[in-house]
């Protein structure tokens, strides 16, 4: 096997390079898998192998505590990445998975590692598993359980109370489905659902519309999503454009658009009207107008390199219809998709971000007009992000009234604005609120 063609080898690269230099899985995974030469089969292991190892990382290290005292980081990883697979991956052979770890360590160049990576490797699947009960301490035994660091065990469990909470975390180990939105300029959603359910299997989403579900498939390599018949969207954030109340003519202001979901989606309401659309940087706004082009929509975007937070002193006063401030946030509604976010710092400053969201709102709200309408989103599940913002922006903004949002599945709406979170319908946590400028 050449190292290139060697799934565990690409996954340990990926593993490595998040948990030693703070890389995007995401990110870092894909750059991995263009460069290799792997079989489709192979880089779906390669690719479960990655985001399993890190989604339960607090999990592993527990159960190799131990068995070592200190070694290498990528020794440390490489032994991770082995009792993910003995542990959670059924099908694959204990036995396979100890001789490829020690092919690994071999091709790393060091042959008493690769006699100390078998030895604790075989001594592990030997020992009787540990059990989650020994863990005395109910915080520290769910913080291990779940792979989830203790002070989000306890942000979740002051939130929502500890029977939520153990739901929240269950619905986490339980891989996302893949979520399709129909473009409806191009094609009728019944003949597309038709379509495709012909070739996979699919279902209606319960909340969206606009949403078909698949547990499995690879849709981005398909031509129907190539000829922008169809998006990759999850059906929580497909409830936005829908709820912007959007007439044909509206001009719009998307002020932290990118990748341009959200943004092609409302472009799909209009005859007329026109979406402005603003990112920060390049390469993200390069992403909108792929975005735009790939759904037929580019005649109805325009992107500026914009700060969304001064906005006002960019455009002036009273320029748009509608606007949508989808803002940045700690992500914590993702965890499922990009497990790496729960052991990030910078995702974790709850207040500092609450201070950006709300400068964002303030600056955004100026630029609509008289009874024009905001609707504020973002992919996270706490307070300070979502309630705690609405609140304070209508304090501090008395030219704005908060406008109740309702759906007839009552179990994601709370005080006037839509709140999911990952364990009700199985789709990424998620918060909508809406304002109008009186």
């Amino acid at each position: 096997m050449g190292k290139n063609n060697n799934p565990r080898d690409l996954a340990l690269n990926v593993i490595n390079q998040v948990f030693n230099e703070e890389a995007y899985a995401n990110i870092a995974l894909n750059d991995a898998l263009k460069q290799s030469n792997l079989t489709a089969l192979d880089k779906s292991m390669a690719t479960n192998i990655v985001y399993g190892t890190i989604s339960h990382k607090m999990t592993l290290e527990w159960y190799l505590k131990p068995f070592i005292k200190k070694t290498k980081k990528w020794v440390k990883n490489l032994l991770l990445l082995s009792i993910y697979q003995i542990v959670y991956m059924d099908k694959v052979p204990d036995n396979a998975v100890v001789d490829e770890a020690v092919k690994i360590a071999k091709l790393q160049g060091d042959k008493r590692l690769s006699g100390f990576v078998n030895g604790v490797l075989r001594n592990f699947i030997r020992t009787e598993r540990a059990d989650f009960s020994q863990i005395k301490n109910e915080t520290e035994r769910l913080s291990i359980q779940y792979s989830m660091p203790t002070f989000l065990i306890k942000k979740f469990t002051n939130q929502y109370g500890k029977e939520r909470t153990l739901a929240i975390l269950e619905s986490l180990e339980t891989p996302s489905k893949n979520s399709l939105r129909v473009n409806t300029n191009l094609v009728d959603f019944d003949s597309e659902f038709d379509k495709l359910d012909s070739r996979f299997t699919v279902g209606k989403s319960k909340i969206a519309s606009t949403a078909i579900l698949a547990d499995t498939g690879n849709f981005a390599v398909t031509d129907d999503f190539k000829n922008g018949l169809i998006t990759i969207q999850d059906e929580s954030s497909q409830l936005v454009a829908p709820a912007m109340e959007i007439s044909e003519n509206d001009k719009i202001l998307d002020a932290c658009a990118a990748p341009g979901g959200k943004t092609v989606h409302m472009a799909e309401y209009l005859k007329d009207g026109h979406i402005t659309a603003l990112d920060l940087y390049d390469h993200k706004l390069k992403l909108i107008n792929d975005n735009a082009e790939r759904l037929k929509l580019s005649d109805k975007i325009s992107t500026e390199k914009v700060d969304a937070s001064k906005a006002f002193e960019h455009f002036g006063g009273e320029v748009f219809d509608k606007a949508l401030v989808d803002a940045p946030c700690s992500g914590m509604g993702l965890i499922r998709r990009k497990p790496d976010i729960k052991y990030r710092k910078e995702t974790t400053d709850f207040q500092g971000l609450q201070e950006i969201q709300l400068s964002i709102l303030e600056n955004v709200g100026k630029t609509i007009k008289k009874n024009g309408i905001m609707v504020y989103s973002t992919c996270t599940i706490f307070d300070e992000e979502n309630f705690q913002v609405v609140e304070k922006f209508l304090e501090q903004n008395e030219d704005f009234e908060q406008i109740l949002i309702t759906n007839e599945k009552e179990d994601i709406v709370k005080d006037g604005c839509m709140m999911l979170t990952p364990e009700l319908y199985h789709t990424d946590g998620f918060f909508i609120a809406k304002f109008r400028k009186k």
